[in-house]
C-alpha cells in the first residue's frame, strides 16, 4: 500500500468496478498498482511522510576534477 497526494479533481476506479472521487490535496492509501498508475498519469505523487521515498530524487552534485598540472616545460 502506498499514500499518495492528489494534484487534481479527478474519478477512477481502484478496485475496477468501484467509481470514486479523489480531490486536490487529498492522501489516500491506495494499492501499489493503482497508486503506480496515478503517479505516472501525473494525477498523484507519492505522499511525504514516514518513509515515503520522493517521486524524484535528490542527486548529488557531481564532484569537480582536480587540476592536471602540465609538466611539459
Amino acid at each position: 500500500m502506498k499514500t499518495v497526494q492528489i494534484l487534481s479533481d479527478f474519478s477512477s476506479y481502484p478496485n475496477g468496478k468501484d467509481e470514486r472521487v479523489f480531490k486536490t490535496g487529498e492522501e489516500p492509501e491506495l494499492s501499489n498498482e493503482h497508486a503506480d498508475l496515478l503517479i505516472a498519469k501525473g494525477l498523484a505523487r507519492e505522499a511525504k511522510g514516514d518513509g515515503a521515498k520522493p517521486s524524484i530524487p535528490k542527486t548529488e552534485p557531481a564532484a569537480a576534477e582536480p587540476e592536471q598540472k602540465d609538466d611539459t616545460k
